[in-house]
């Protein structure tokens, strides 16, 4: 038998997925699972592949404050293939108020994006899915070699950027794309929350409709029986999320 087979299938695993399962099933199917912090994914695999894992709830909050188009960007930046895994019974995605929105934002990720997106029902079968693309983004020889673990640093100043993306996101029908074109007009996340409907609908892909709900986001008062999502709701269709 030669050493390569004797070897076991090696996998990075970001050290926030600790406590998700998935790693022990993973050394259960017999895989040598080595812990980092990953700034990029949450599992890497031989031949150069990123795996973000997320749970169905993980997944449309995420859909709905832009994280996972940002989280997707970084992945294609760093890595040349990426896969989003989402773990999870389909029972929470028919309960949603609004499916079209999540719909537009998978099919935004396959079409746009070329991102393939695996469903899984639990955390035994994200670790056989996870085994079997190890295996199917690497040839037989260099499916049990060491994965390429990036180091990936970012500056304090992209950092900072980052974070004002993830706030100007989150405002309704604005995703990564929208986010970058807002900060470049205006130069902060406080001008932008301070600019008329007038000066927000100039920026391209904006428009007099989005920038009204913008508008209507940021200076409404609502009370606590509305929830994010009871707003999101309101203001946001699956268009908006497709072209932000």
């Amino acid at each position: 038998m030669s050493s390569n087979k004797k070897a076991r299938l090696r996998i990075v695993v970001d050290e926030r997925e600790k406590r998700s399962m998935v790693p022990d099933a993973l050394k259960e199917l017999g895989a040598n699972v080595e812990y980092a912090v990953l700034d990029v994914g949450d599992y890497l695999v031989y031949g150069n592949c990123c795996i973000e894992r997320k749970s169905v709830d993980d997944l449309i909050n995420s859909i709905y404050d832009a994280r996972l188009f940002i989280q997707v960007d970084e992945m294609l930046k760093h890595y040349s293939r990426s896969v989003v895994i989402v773990e999870g019974s389909s029972e929470d995605i028919e309960g949603m108020d609004k499916p079209n929105v999540l719909y537009s934002a998978l099919a935004s990720l396959a079409v746009e994006y070329r991102v393939p997106v695996v469903y899984t029902p639990s955390y035994l079968h994200t670790a056989l899915a996870i085994v079997a693309l190890a295996k199917h983004c690497s040839s037989k020889e260099d499916a049990y070699r060491e994965p390429l673990l990036k180091r990936i640093r970012k500056s304090k100043d992209g950092l900072l950027r980052e974070q004002q993306l993830s706030i100007i996101a989150s405002l309704p029908g604005i995703g990564s794309r929208l986010a970058s074109r807002l900060l470049e007009r205006f130069g902060s996340p406080i001008n932008i929350f301070n600019a008329s409907t007038a000066d927000l609908a100039r920026v391209e892909g904006i428009g007099y409709a989005k920038a009204r709900k913008i508008r209507y986001a940021l200076d409404t008062s609502i009370s606590s029986k509305f929830t994010r999502h009871n707003l999101l709701d309101d203001y946001t269709d699956a268009t908006d999320v497709r072209n932000g």
